[in-house]
């Protein structure tokens, strides 16, 4: 089996990674971090698919990438907080990027096998569970992604069948993206 980690360098995506590659699957890696993708650059998203295309197909495509604080991003507690930059690169991260990357890679699956695309998105982007309020610009942005899921996973549905395309909500992990928001958390 061939896998591919999008997002390579976080807590989940190299986790992921490792975990495939001590399983036997072939692994390719891409992170903002190696300089082998950028979410925001739809150029190097286009780049790096048409770059392991000859490496394809690939049974696994995982989009493990995305943003809650840091470089001036910082989850908003109120509307008084909203930033339109700040949600501008919210949206940006976690909802536009893996878009672009399904746009360029779902082509990547197999065309008459299983294969399996997933981005890894939030429950908070859950519009009906919304039960705290806050967190605009990252819910609102997961919530958007999910929408794109969704509505990926339909169309391709038309073109590759025995595909699945899926977002996945992986809890509040130990890794530094959730770690300021561990508190009360197993």
């Amino acid at each position: 089996m061939k896998a591919l980690i999008i997002g390579a360098s976080g807590g989940i995506g190299s986790a992921l990674a490792d975990r495939l590659a001590a399983s036997g699957t072939e692994v390719d890696r891409l992170s903002r971090s190696d300089g082998t993708i950028d979410l925001e650059d739809e150029a190097s998203i286009a780049a790096a698919a048409d770059r392991l295309k000859p490496a394809g197909p690939y049974a696994l495509i995982i989009c493990a990438t995305g943003v809650l604080h840091g470089d001036g991003l910082a989850p908003e507690r109120g509307l008084r907080d909203l930033d339109a930059a700040r949600l501008t690169r919210s949206f940006a991260v976690n909802a536009i990027g893996p878009a672009i990357v399904m746009r360029h890679f779902l082509p990547l699956l197999p065309s008459n096998e299983r294969g399996v695309f997933a981005a890894l998105s939030a429950r908070v982007g859950s519009i009906g569970d919304n039960r705290l309020g806050g967190w605009y610009g990252y819910r609102s942005s997961k919530a958007a992604l999910n929408q794109f899921v969704r509505t990926a996973a339909v169309e391709l549905a038309r073109t590759r069948p025995k595909a699945i395309c899926v977002a996945l909500h992986p809890g509040t992990v130990d890794t530094a993206m959730s770690k300021p928001f561990q508190r009360g958390v197993a």
